[in-house]
């Protein structure tokens, strides 16, 4: 069987693809970057905004499983930047001045960042200026939005001139992939359906403030489309749900993607 490998540098995984599509994960690390003093409440900087240090528990497996289901289904690859630091210690998803404490961390965080823009680069030179982020994150189920999956572009601001948020919706978008799947499911309710709730529910819908999108899908916007995937936390810890999701990203992310960036 063939299979996705991976380099190692400063705590951040990276492989190197052959598609033109990127999956980052910047919160589920569990090492601790020699050196680095831990950030809390007491010394996060001015102006940063709320102050998270939380892990998205299985989100870095779920971002491997789906490279490597893609592989297995493709013969091709995507981009994969992992963090393996702590995001106690260093968040990656914040512009540099809010992403840690002191300099020490900084080679951290530039080797996380550095593997991006590096991918970015290379895979835009190699298929005509188009490709696809997709930055997999986890989250809580939002009281006010309750959903299994939730899809983030700050409200299309994250996605390219000329590409209009409303693609994701269509049947062949991302949107309308995900939100089409029926599996066979026992549930602890006794449903034997199971259909992903996906947010925002249509394209006329505004996204929830909360899971729109951060600073990689931010900071990359200007060379590619990207989308931040949150998981609710309901997915990430039922074996099964976890299990269907690895494969519905690995069908969904590639066949929504060649509509847009052939490969």
């Amino acid at each position: 069987m063939v299979i996705v490998t991976y380099s190692e540098a400063r705590l951040v995984k990276r492989h190197r693809g052959t598609m033109p599509i990127i999956l980052t994960c910047p919160h589920d690390g569990t090492e601790t970057p020699p050196g680095v003093t831990e950030r809390d409440e007491a010394n996060n900087p001015p102006h940063c905004g709320r102050f998270k240090n939380g892990r998205d528990l299985r989100a870095a497996e779920i971002t491997e499983r789906v490279a490597q289901r893609i592989l297995e289904s493709t013969g091709l690859s995507p981009y994969v930047v992992i963090a393996r630091f702590q995001r106690r210690f260093i968040d990656a998803n914040r512009e540099a001045r809010c992403a840690f404490v002191d300099a020490d961390a900084r080679p951290f965080y530039d080797e996380y960042h550095s593997g991006i823009a590096e991918f970015t680069q290379e895979l835009l030179a190699q298929n005509d200026s188009r490709g696809f982020l997709f930055d997999i994150h986890g989250t809580g189920v939002i009281e006010q939005d309750p959903a299994d999956l939730y899809l983030g572009t700050d409200n299309g601001g994250t996605l390219s001139t000329g590409f209009p948020r409303s693609r994701l919706f269509e049947r062949h978008g991302l949107h309308g992939l995900l939100a089409a799947v029926r599996r066979q499911s026992l549930t602890p309710s006794g449903d034997p359906i199971f259909q992903y709730v996906v947010s925002p529910a249509d394209a006329a819908a505004t996204e929830t403030p909360a899971v729109n999108g951060g600073f990689t899908v931010e900071n990359q916007s200007d060379r590619m489309n990207c989308v931040q995937i949150e998981i609710a936390k309901p997915i990430r810890d039922d074996d099964t749900l976890r299990g269907f999701l690895v494969e519905d990203l690995a069908f969904a992310i590639p066949n929504f993607v060649r509509r847009y960036a052939p490969f």
